[in-house]
């Protein structure tokens, strides 16, 4: 019985599909709640790190990427028992110097700031010296008046701090006048002033920066993927604006007028 050749054509593309599909290697990506990057919820789960997931996966099949869920915490521990190969929106800086990691070139500049309560005589220099201000952060994160040290036996005793889970409950509490100086990332109180505008004139916000940083990736040596291809897909993303739509898209940055 002879077959015909749209038949052959299609049996060919099916024998194909299943086989590209397998080709491509799974590479994991540990996340944590670390708004406006990744924001995980008990009803969703989403963020800046799982559009840039997407935005991989739709420019090339030679990897599959998936989010793997982990705690600022113990994302060190979860990296050592080989859970994830790779961080987005991580510093080397941030405790991984003794790490087999590779980082990526940057691809989004980022900081950290101080707010306060606003008030009619306070001005910049209230943010000059800390002292004895009841200051809040967040556990597990790295600041920069600490030197980068996030144990928080080290930052209570050096410190007037108190360490919460999320930005969000810090902003809330300096608006209610519970505490002294808060720290909260800048691209984090750009995307909450635009989703509560009203938040605004209750805030004194540092021009200073605690620390500056360039966020990039950071991959396992040794993973199936290099950080030289790495570099080159999100500079690819980059050229064709697709990152600078993101940083908008989640209100990092605001459009030039």
């Amino acid at each position: 019985m002879k077959i015909s050749a749209s038949k052959l054509t299609a049996i060919a593309l099916w024998l194909w599909l299943p086989f590209s599909v397998l080709a491509a290697q799974k590479v994991t990506v540990g996340v944590y709640d670390y708004p406006p990057f990744y924001i995980a919820s008990a009803e969703s789960h989403g963020g800046v790190t799982p559009d840039i997931i997407r935005l991989l996966n739709q420019a090339q099949q030679e990897f599959e990427f998936e989010l793997v869920t982990t705690t600022s915490r113990r994302r060190y521990q979860d990296f050592e028992a080989g859970l994830f190969d790779l961080m987005l929106f991580e510093s080397a800086e941030w405790g991984w110097q003794n790490y087999d990691v590779v980082a990526t070139e940057p691809f989004f500049s980022g900081g950290e700031v101080w707010i306060a309560y606003a008030m009619p005589d306070r001005d910049q220099r209230y943010f000059e010296t800390i002292g004895k201000k009841r200051l809040l952060g967040v556990l597990g994160y790295h600041y920069g008046f600490a030197a980068l040290n996030s144990d928080p036996d080290y930052l209570k005793d050096n410190f007037s701090i108190h360490l919460l889970d999320n930005q969000e409950k810090i902003i809330n509490l300096i608006a209610e006048q519970r505490a002294d100086m808060g720290i909260v990332a800048l691209s984090f109180l750009n995307n909450y002033l635009h989703q509560h505008p009203e938040m605004r004139e209750k805030l004194l916000i540092s021009e200073e920066f605690d620390q500056t940083y360039e966020h990039g990736a950071l991959l396992r040596k040794g993973a199936p993927l290099s950080v030289d291809w790495l570099n080159r897909l999100f500079s690819q993303l980059q050229d064709k604006g697709e990152l600078d739509r993101l940083w908008y898209k989640h209100h990092l940055r605001e459009k030039e007028e």
